[in-house]
């Protein structure tokens, strides 16, 4: 008569604990693999690593120190990839500095895949961030990844916790009105040269509240790569100030 009580809590025990486990792995899956991508970059794995967003193959590096400060997202422009942050030395400043660096090939560039289903260059950035940190990310913008991060500065919800254009297109996407009341930290370069972008990048990124406006004298378009010193010692003094 004793025995039956005993059974019945046992078998009680076994449910509820197989019924937790099934929610840790449902709910935890997600985490999970953010965290995985994380440790991997922090034991020295930099990549290239591969990620699925929605069907696309995205490779990128990471490079991350064991506590990072920030995490930093470097995109790049037509004519270059995620390769030319690291031969530039970039990635590996930043995580000499104590920054979580990613420099990713976007959608259709370098080894990453076309776009596909429905991934935007108004959305990818959003999902490929989820994806891989769970903190707001500090982006590095050039040229024509500006098609890729303008959406994200102006979203309804804040995604970034600061940003760094260089001479990126679609500027004129927005308003000056629109920049005038961007509420985010910004850094936004420009080659004396650039013909094309300067004075875009003077007259809209010009009126945002606090930015940071650099010139790269004689630097054309692709600035950082006319003088990296500058490039690098600009970059980490802005990433100072953001708490």
């Amino acid at each position: 008569m004793e025995f039956k009580p005993q059974i019945s809590r046992t078998w009680l025990c076994i449910a509820v604990f197989s019924f937790s486990g099934f929610l840790i792995v449902y709910f935890g899956g997600a985490l999970s693999e953010k965290r995985a991508l994380e440790t991997s970059a922090m034991t020295g794995n930099h990549g290239p690593l591969h990620i699925d967003i929605d069907g696309i193959k995205v490779a990128y590096y990471d490079y991350s120190p064991g506590m990072p400060q920030q995490t930093i997202i470097l995109l790049h422009g037509m004519r270059f990839s995620k390769e030319n942050w690291k031969k530039l030395g970039t990635l590996d400043i930043l995580l000499k500095n104590g920054y979580r660096a990613i420099a990713l090939d976007l959608p259709g560039y370098g080894e990453s895949g076309e776009i596909t289903g429905n991934v935007s260059r108004e959305n990818f950035l959003e999902l490929f961030i989820a994806k891989v940190t769970s903190e707001a990310p500090v982006m590095v913008s050039p040229s024509m990844s500006g098609e890729f991060a303008i959406p994200m500065v102006f979203s309804e919800v804040p995604v970034l916790k600061g940003w760094v254009p260089v001479a990126p297109v679609s500027i004129t996407s927005h308003t000056l009105n629109e920049y005038k009341s961007l509420d985010l930290p910004v850094l936004a370069l420009y080659g004396e040269n650039d013909s094309q972008f300067r004075k875009q990048v003077e007259e809209y990124l010009g009126v945002i509240p606090g930015v940071k406006l650099k010139m790269v004298p004689g630097g054309s378009h692709p600035c950082y790569l006319d003088n990296p010193d500058m490039w690098h010692s600009a970059l980490l003094y802005f990433l100072r100030d953001i708490k």
